[in-house]
């Protein structure tokens, strides 16, 4: 019988903490040590020690809400966001340092969805008594809090030939190279970016009265790089048929714009000669996405429609006619939109207490909107329109500022969301980037939203219930957000994902620092010095790691079955996750009472001169929470014993 003591120690630094790898290591005997032939291996004793680690496995989700906190799950329908998923990234055990960094990024990925949360600037972190004890994670969402500047779009900026018909853009015009032209300027990184929603403008000008132009704000259009076309369009510019990935459903049934009824926009004014027209986007109760009017100029048409507000000087029953045809400008203010033509509001969205009938304000914007760019439709060629104002956000404050780095194209496409300015999507040398699939069972999402009582036009009717008919968010001292919360999802709760999604259905609550509460209990929204959510963990999140860890020598003869793996392995021993003391983290020493030994099947004898020792997880993978020296005592046995 023979003892054999290993530890990962430098041999002349036994006092130095962690000068070799725990978890992993090699000792070496001078004079080799003979085992008998027909001898049996055994693990003694195991020291290890254990970091107290955040266990964020891979089975481990956080989701996120950015809008209303929902009091009762009936305010659902009156919202005009959905949760956004994350993928988990961190896939281990890390210390609580180490962890506040990766958990940042998934942050900053999250919230940089929306373009006036200052993305670059969150932080996580940790958070210590007067003792210096771990109490939890401070998290810091901020908002960027004042009025986007208006910005000069270079000629870099990419322009995006959605149907494949060719334009340009240079000097801030956009003009079309043929007939039937639809496109979209999507500046990026630093050059600009999506239209900020706090007080964010664009203006167009240019277009003549007599030209068939739609100029509009709609949210990008991505480039699918499998089939080499933008979405909703073969690459020969036809519409795509079923299985229709356009940004705004199932395009294919043909209610937009354009003589081709494809031309699709959240919000557009067109001039066919006819009078100037204002449209949006919305869908029919059978999921159908159509453009549809907004009747700026009717007053009263109804029983139900109360007076159209400060738009009631263009309710003259017809629309502003089309040699009155100026300027264009887009406002958005959150949830919030108003369109004016030659500098005067033409519409805008009011109080509901004595508002319009939705038929004649635009709609609220939504989380699939949420970032949106200048596009345009030239039904003639050599037709232009110039860019006369733009106040968007850039990469000072959004992380990854990219347009398929948004909430609606995450629900479609495979993305490059991390490709850099120097390739546009549709580069054909961006198809060796890097591309992240599309979130799981989600394609359908954008039209869940749209199918909400908030989206769909009152009927003369039936009035429905008032907490549907609700006033549409604005800002707070033209500051905020107005009445929208930084929520993390780390549990289930039906009043943020139906439990039928069941692929994201959150778990990290006890992670995070809120067990038993499935959400924060508040998000601390402030504004003035400081603008945007701060909230703190609000009990100590859980450091101890629920993985398993095993012991495995390869150098030694014997097998053993890792059927999770599917494998043979070198296993020898589980290691519990308490040690004799009952301690789960520091300095634990397991002395295993109860041995089971492994046959080392060999007939004859066997010199040993070295050893690996090797702690595992049960994926056979390197465990990452141990530091310091390890130290393992194998015993080694004839059978005949």
């Amino acid at each position: 019988m023979s003892l054999i003591i290993t530890s990962s120690a430098e041999t002349d630094e036994t006092n130095q903490i962690g000068t070799a790898n725990p978890a992993q290591y090699r000792n070496h005997i001078k004079n080799p040590l003979l085992i008998p032939p027909n001898s049996e291996v055994a693990v003694e004793s195991v020291k290890v020690n254990r970091m107290p680690v955040l266990d964020y496995s891979n089975s481990i989700k956080t989701n996120f809400w950015f809008g209303e906190r929902l009091t009762t799950n009936a305010s659902y329908d009156a919202q005009t966001s959905y949760f956004i998923p994350a993928d988990n990234e961190i896939l281990g055990s890390k210390t609580p340092a180490d962890f506040a960094d990766e958990f940042k990024k998934i942050l900053q990925e999250t919230y940089s969805l929306h373009p006036d949360i200052n993305s670059q600037a969150i932080e996580v972190n940790v958070a210590l008594n007067a003792s210096n004890v771990f109490t939890g994670f401070q998290y810091k969402i901020p908002q960027v809090g004042a009025a986007a500047a208006t910005v000069v779009l270079p000629d870099s900026c990419e322009l995006s030939e959605i149907n494949a018909v060719a334009a340009t853009y240079s000097s801030g015009v956009i003009q079309s190279g043929a007939a039937d032209c639809f496109v979209q300027l999507l500046p990026q990184d630093d050059e600009g970016g999506p239209l900020s929603l706090l007080s964010g403008s664009l203006t167009y000008t240019g277009a003549a009265p007599t030209e068939n132009v739609i100029v509009g704000l709609s949210r990008p259009y991505g480039f699918d790089l499998e089939r080499g076309a933008y979405q909703g369009f073969k690459a020969n510019g036809k519409i795509m048929g079923q299985g229709n990935n356009s940004p705004f459903g199932a395009t294919w049934v043909k209610k937009g714009l354009g003589p081709n009824k494809t031309v699709y926009m959240d919000y557009a004014v067109e001039n066919r000669g006819d009078g100037i027209r204002l449209y949006q986007f919305t869908q029919s109760n059978n999921g159908v996405p159509r453009m549809v009017e907004i009747e700026y100029y009717n007053k009263n048409a109804g029983a139900n429609n109360i007076n159209n507000g400060p738009n009631s000087s263009f309710a003259t029953g017809t629309p502003i006619a089309s040699a009155s045809m100026g300027e264009v400008t887009f406002t958005v203010e959150n949830e919030k939109v108003a369109i004016s033509v030659s500098g005067k509001v033409v519409v805008e969205v009011n109080d509901f207490s004595s508002a319009s009938f939705k038929n004649q304000i635009p709609m609220p914007t939504s989380i699939a909107n949420w970032k949106m760019y200048p596009t345009v439709y030239f039904e003639d060629n050599g037709a232009n329109v110039v860019i006369g104002n733009y106040a968007c956000r850039t990469n000072s404050t959004i992380y990854n500022n990219l347009p398929e780095n948004s909430w609606i194209t995450r629900t479609k496409l495979p993305a490059m969301i991390e490709r850099g300015r120097t390739l546009s999507q549709a580069d054909s040398a961006a198809t060796s980037e890097k591309t992240t699939p599309p979130w799981n069972d989600a394609f359908f999402w954008n039209q869940k939203i749209y199918e909400r009582a908030i989206y769909k036009p009152l009927l003369s009717v039936g009035f429905p219930a008032s907490n549907v008919i609700r006033n549409y968010k604005g800002l707070q001292s033209n500051a905020i957000m107005d009445d929208y919360e930084n929520i993390f999802i780390m549990g289930g709760n039906e009043k943020y994902i139906d439990r039928r999604i069941q692929s994201w259905q959150a778990n990290s609550t006890k992670q995070l620092g809120f067990f038993p509460l499935s959400i924060n209990p508040d998000s601390g929204m402030a504004h003035g010095a400081y603008d945007g959510a701060s909230f703190a963990s609000s009990v100590i999140p859980s450091l101890t790691s629920t993985q398993s860890s095993f012991i495995r020598v390869p150098t030694l003869t014997h097998e053993t079955y890792n059927f999770n793996t599917g494998n043979p392995s070198k296993i020898l021993f589980q290691i519990p996750r308490f040690d004799n003391s009952g301690a789960e983290v520091g300095g634990l020493y397991f002395q295993n009472g109860d041995k089971t030994f492994i046959d080392l099947k060999n007939a004859a004898p066997m010199r040993l001169t070295d050893i690996d020792v090797q702690i595992v997880r049960k994926d056979e993978t390197f465990v990452d929470d141990l530091t310091g020296s390890t130290e393992v005592v194998f015993i080694v046995r004839s059978k005949n014993n």
